[in-house]
């Protein structure tokens, strides 16, 4: 007997170019069978008509409590969303993250993290903003945590906006750069507001870094003066660099995405940089399921929307997760695309640039380890 059986439903599994109705059958925590008309029987049976199937979905950036003071309650936000895996994107630095293992290990959501530059992460805010001097990052430290810890970090991460590295310009860049070369590590860079160019940004990163809030619009951006994607940022992509788009309150504008996406420049990946003061605030990010409406909404084609959010962040953070493989753990999230009237805007408080979509993705089942922990009641 199948410990749960799920049938009937659209199956997308970008990893495996499946997008067909299939039965999804898990037993001991792991998919056991992806195909039609399974025979057995199971302790959940779950009808899944008109619905979708996909690998849970993978927020490759948020903030998460107790790691941020601003951070989300994880499981009940995640979960609730079609996440089984989420990343926090620097909210702590070296001295500071051992205080947290024991919540990132003993999660039913699967947490990892990057850590900050910055000894104590994002520790200061909102009072004032982190301290990114290259004359104060703590390598040897920085250098123990991975060691430690390396099973549950990522890389490195930098906030780069010209507010917060003053008239040190892309110094912070250059050294932490530099300092994950050292140490054999990647970087994330929040790239909002950089204290230059944009060509210049992206010159320094290599091969599996990640430049975050891709389609922000505040000064310097990816998009040049004749309104197409900058060379630099097409070349960037070709030597391996990720490029990732997660939103917030204002890291992103409909004017610079759209010419993109318009382009084919679409995200590698798809997350959400949620924090509590962004989390189920309209009408930006929200959680992840409106961030899937909102780039649907955009013009990406629904298979790639499912890849930037499951196998794309897994491959690029080396897990088992993002797939449906017979033998891979069952992460499953269960979607329907509903007809809705939804506004979708790039400012927190709706100043910026609105766009009107038609159509959500309701979260209606989310499964973890092959356990239920989320479920519509009226599913």
């Amino acid at each position: 007997m199948y410990q749960i059986l799920i049938r009937n439903g659209t199956v997308i599994d970008p990893a495996n170019n499946i997008h067909d109705v299939l039965d999804v059958a898990i037993e001991g925590g792991k998919i056991s069978s992806v195909s039609k008309n399974l025979d057995g029987e199971a302790v959940n049976e779950v009808d899944a008509s008109g619905c979708i199937v996909v690998p849970g979905l993978i927020d490759h950036h948020s903030h998460v409590y107790p790691l941020a003071k601003i951070g989300i309650p994880a499981e009940s936000v995640c979960f609730s969303s079609g996440v089984t895996t989420v990343v926090d994107a620097g909210s702590t630095g070296a001295k500071n993250f051992r205080q947290h293992k024991d919540f990132i290990t003993k999660s039913k959501l699967t947490v990892k993290a990057y850590i900050n530059v910055c000894s104590t992460g994002l520790d200061s805010l909102p009072v004032k903003m982190e301290d990114v001097n290259p004359a104060h990052y703590d390598e040897g430290e920085i250098r123990e945590i991975f060691e430690e810890e390396r099973g549950n970090l990522l890389g490195l991460k930098l906030r780069t906006s010209a507010e917060i590295v003053g008239d040190m310009g892309y110094a912070p860049l250059r050294e932490t750069v530099n300092l994950a070369e050292r140490l054999g590590l990647s970087v994330m860079v929040h790239c909002t507001n950089p204290p230059g160019e944009m060509d210049e940004l992206l010159s320094y990163l290599r091969e599996g870094d990640v430049i975050t809030h891709m389609y922000m619009n505040k000064a310097s951006t990816i998009i040049d003066d004749n309104g197409h994607v900058k060379q630099s940022a097409l070349e960037a992509r070709k030597r391996g660099v990720i490029f990732e788009a997660s939103d917030a309150r204002a890291h992103f504008g409909f004017d610079v995405a759209e010419r993109a996406i318009r382009e084919g420049f679409f995200p590698d990946i798809l997350a959400t940089d949620i924090t509590k003061l962004s989390v189920y605030l309209r009408p930006t990010s929200f959680s992840m399921a409106n961030q899937l409406a909102k780039y649907s909404m955009m013009g990406i084609p629904e298979d790639e929307l499912f890849r930037l959010c499951t196998i794309n962040p897994a491959r690029h953070m080396k897990i088992d997760a993002g797939t449906l493989s017979v033998g891979s753990s069952a992460d499953v999230a269960i979607f329907r695309r509903e007809k809705f009237s939804v506004t979708f805007g790039d400012r927190a408080d709706g100043s910026g640039h609105l766009r009107r979509g038609e159509y959500i993705y309701r979260p209606l089942m989310t499964v973890k380890n092959g356990e239920v922990v989320y479920r519509d009641i009226a599913f």
